[in-house]
């Protein structure tokens, strides 16, 4: 049986290098089925949403997680830090206790840097895709 791993790019720009890099993990294996998991119109997290009634594009993200067997997010880092709109994602991920899909989910982390108009560093770090 063949598995699938989600694609979380945590840079919004259309051509960033992250999506590129993202895009040839696809290219280049074929022993695992790839799917994008888009996070661009997720809402800023507020637990009010939760509370009134969760977004339908949370319920299709934390869906699409679900259907996933592990995932990849391949990500910029902006000020020595993760990029906002990644850590959004990662918010409602998480929650709520109930509904949280990244419980026990196998995650491999890619980094890309860019320094002077140039990739001066590319670290992907891949965890085996066990339950960690």
């Amino acid at each position: 049986m063949t598995r699938t791993i989600g694609l979380i790019c945590g840079s919004l720009r259309e051509n960033s290098y992250n999506r590129i890099i993202a895009q040839s993990l696809i290219d280049m294996v074929d022993s695992y089925q790839f799917r994008w998991i888009e996070i661009n119109d997720l809402p800023l997290f507020n637990e009010d949403l939760e509370i009134s009634g969760v977004p339908e594009t949370v319920t299709s993200f934390k869906s699409a997680i679900q259907d996933v067997d592990g995932i990849i997010i391949v990500s910029p880092e902006y000020n020595s830090g993760m990029p906002d709109v990644l850590k959004n994602a990662l918010v409602w991920g998480s929650r709520s206790r109930e509904s949280a899909v990244l419980t026990k989910k196998p995650v491999g982390l890619g980094r890309q840097s860019a320094e002077r108009e140039r990739i001066s560093e590319i670290n992907l770090l891949l965890f085996g895709f066990c339950k960690i």
